[in-house]
């Protein structure tokens, strides 16, 4: 790696490693009201996408950050389930607290994990209803339950997000821990690579429909408006890459900074997601506001994500306390 992006070597490498997504995780698949990515589990811990930057004697791949945060971005792009993030992360938190036996049945796919969010008043579940363990992300950190030990579920929707959304109240004691200093970057890196695919994706659907529809007998993309538009996104998704790039490299070097460049990253793509995801339905027209496109299931995401980060508000509020950390050490 480079002392700002990944190498040529290991963007290549990531392409082969996720050339399956196309023919697994087509897009348009979330347009079927019995779809579940979990069908494809097992299969994804085959490839070993859950445990890419753990090392090998602890079940994992052996790369570094820097690749998973590559393999989370094309994630972002076919809208993988959060569920693949959440497995990843609870490898991590239950090898952090010593049960390996746990984090290798959860990398080779013997324990389908789903992700949730804490708030005060409870639990946000996201594409829970499948999985046997759930992966609860808060501001201290990350905690793994059983999916028995979450009672008085309730389904928020299904369909409306194209993804299974619930509440229950917070649950008692995890089986795994992980403190926020110790998983906290993990995880905004790989929401922030997430996020960071959506806003690419959509950036080039939104130049691939401005070259194709037209309008007076030339193409939108022509006109100045729609120009600045895809000019704007194109800077969001410059953006966010570059910040995502130079936080896994810090994350992957051990640099004294790297809790800040991964807070920033989330910021960053978070900003870049909800901007692109929502020029992208204004410049498809009329068609982006139906069910029928695909521009829709975009945002929606990405507004999950939002939420499993805990929000843009919190993620910068967390941003400019790293930076405080990080300046006074300075």
């Amino acid at each position: 790696m480079s002392i700002f992006h990944a190498n040529a070597e290991q963007l290549e490498l990531i392409d082969s490693f996720t050339r399956p997504l196309e023919e697994l995780f087509p897009v348009a698949r979330l347009h079927q009201p019995a779809h579940t990515d979990y069908d494809n589990w097992v299969t994804a811990a085959e490839f070993g996408w859950f445990g890419i930057s753990l090392p090998e004697e602890a079940g994992g791949i052996g790369l570094s950050v820097v690749e998973e945060a590559l393999l989370f971005a094309k994630f972002g792009r076919h809208l993988i389930s959060p569920g693949f993030f959440g497995a990843s992360l609870a490898a991590k938190t239950a090898s952090l607290s010593g049960n390996n036996e746990l984090a290798q049945r959860i990398l080779g796919g013997e324990i389908p994990v789903a992700i949730a969010r804490q708030a005060a008043s409870g639990i946000t579940l996201v594409d829970a209803e499948q999985a046997k363990f759930v992966l609860v992300l808060s501001a201290q950190g990350a905690a793994l339950y059983p999916a028995e030990a979450i009672t008085q579920r309730k389904l928020l929707d299904r369909t409306q997000w194209s993804i299974a959304l619930e509440s229950a109240p917070i649950p008692g004691n995890p089986i795994a821990l992980a403190s926020e200093e110790a998983i906290g970057a993990d995880a905004k890196l790989l929401i922030a690579a997430q996020l960071t695919g959506i806003a690419a994706a959509t950036l080039e659907m939104a130049v691939a429909y401005a070259q194709l529809r037209q309008q007076f007998g030339v193409a939108i993309g022509s006109f100045q408006a729609i120009k600045h538009y895809c000019t704007d996104m194109a800077m969001h998704v410059q953006a966010a890459r570059d910040t995502l790039s130079f936080a896994a490299v810090a994350m992957a070097e051990g640099r004294s900074d790297y809790r800040f460049q991964a807070a920033s990253a989330l910021v960053v793509a978070i900003r870049a997601a909800l901007f692109n995801t929502g020029k992208n339905i204004q410049i498809h027209g009329g068609m982006g506001f139906s069910a029928e496109c695909d521009a829709h299931l975009f945002l929606k995401r990405a507004h999950v994500l939002e939420t499993l980060a805990g929000g843009l508000k919190a993620s910068r509020a967390a941003l400019a306390h790293e930076h405080s950390i990080f300046g006074a050490a300075a």
